[in-house]
């Protein structure tokens, strides 16, 4: 009896992936717990280990985009049964099988059939106003599939007229390459993210005085503290502090409900060479803000590894991005679906300031909070905000969690 193997859920939000590879070939022997296939969803890229042993039938090519729980493939008991197995719920083709290629069959099979739209690509056709059903799919039988709606929307997104420019000739013409992997899939997510909801940024200016100085207490113990503190493990801590008082922000519109989030989990931009992705500390209100100085080490470290699991970027509720680090004083960051806020730090710089009537310098750094204005109100992102600078400007409560 065949062993059928089937796209796992890895990721609470996880619905659809590409498998991008398979590591045994037809007819080849898998043993128990060796990873057998690859898949990548949302930025991530996840090895799945067989949980049987036998011979491999591969029912899905590498690129293809499934469902979670759809068959990709099964397990035999012999090498010969795995080789002329056919894929579960297809019409038998082995009286055809040397005059016809069996992606013809498929293609006969899905005439006059109604067209298929998977529930993924319905939800984000609908969210870009877009009819699936007049789209042309690409998956099996002619389902339409995200990828189908994703180029759709691109489309859309285009110029019709495009200025043609003459310039002379000097060298082999420009470099082009495809839009693929972590950027394809960050120029979907950010279309999205402007599509879907209603953003907007607000700023607030923070006097880092004594959060300086709390870091350069911590540098100078970091040798008993175990680990180097940096401005932003310390706004982290900050923010999950304010959100565990604040659950309006720590909140998405998921359909047509408003999901409000019993954890604190908080998403860390980190640059790559190819792009950005967003690893979470989970449960931020809870940890000391020495433990989330270990773990944004850890995850910082490993993403750049390309090491990263799907639960470990996956499950964010609020998100935190520092282009401070790369010089920057403030920009407008976007949103994160599902995510309702985001909030972005820019570089400290000494500023000349007015305190008590007097002229003074002081370490200033700009804060940008976007939000969904579904969701949020202006006068919540304004209490939002006003409770970060003010716990920032007075840091001294969040020294207690530290051990």
């Amino acid at each position: 009896m065949a062993h059928l193997i089937a796209i796992p859920k890895l990721g609470l939000t996880m619905v659809d992936c590409t498998l991008t590879a398979w590591t045994k070939a037809d007819g080849e022997r898998v043993e128990k717990r060796e990873v057998l296939f690859e898949i990548e969803t949302d930025k991530i890229t996840s090895e799945v280990e067989a949980d049987a042993g036998g011979y491999l039938r591969r029912f899905a090519g590498v690129d293809s985009v499934h469902l979670v729980g759809a068959v990709i493939g099964g397990l035999y008991e012999t090498a010969a049964e795995a080789l002329a197995a056919v894929e579960p719920g297809a019409a038998p083709v082995v009286a055809v099988a040397a005059v016809v290629a069996r992606a013809e069959v498929s293609a006969a099979m899905a005439v006059g059939q109604r067209k298929r739209v998977s529930p993924l690509a319905r939800r984000v056709a609908t969210g870009a106003g877009i009819d699936p059903v007049g789209l042309t799919g690409t998956g099996a039988h002619g389902a339409v599939l995200r990828r189908d709606v994703d180029q759709a929307i691109q489309r859309q997104a285009e110029v019709p007229e495009q200025v043609q420019i003459q310039v002379e000739a000097t060298g082999p013409g420009p470099l082009r390459r495809p839009l693929a992997g972590l950027r394809r899939t960050i120029a979907r997510n950010m279309m999205q993210s402007l599509q879907m909801s209603a953003q907007m940024t607000a700023f607030a200016r923070v006097d880092m005085a004594e959060v300086v100085a709390l870091r350069a207490s911590c540098v100078a113990n970091e040798r008993a503290l175990g680990v180097r503190v940096t401005f932003t493990d310390i706004v982290l801590k900050a923010c999950a502090i304010v959100l565990a008082r604040m659950p309006d922000i720590n909140a998405s519109i998921i359909g047509d409900e408003i999901v409000t989030w019993d954890h604190v989990n908080i998403g860390l931009a980190v640059a790559l060479d190819d792009g950005l992705i967003v690893p979470v500390i989970k449960d931020a209100d809870h940890k000391s803000l020495i433990e989330i100085a270990h773990e944004r080490i850890d995850l910082a470290a490993r993403a750049r590894a390309g090491r990263l699991g799907q639960q470990d970027a996956t499950g964010g509720t609020f998100t935190l991005s520092n282009f401070g680090s790369y010089g920057g004083d403030f920009e407008t960051p976007l949103l994160n679906p599902p995510q309702s806020a985001i909030l972005g730090i820019g570089a400290i710089t000494d500023e000349v300031v007015v305190r008590d009537g007097q002229v003074v310098i002081r370490p200033m750094m700009m804060m940008s909070m976007t939000f969904d204005h579904r969701l949020i109100d202006g006068a919540v992102a304004g209490r939002f905000r006003s409770e970060l600078r003010a716990l920032l400007e007075k840091p001294a409560t969040m020294l207690a969690g530290m051990r």
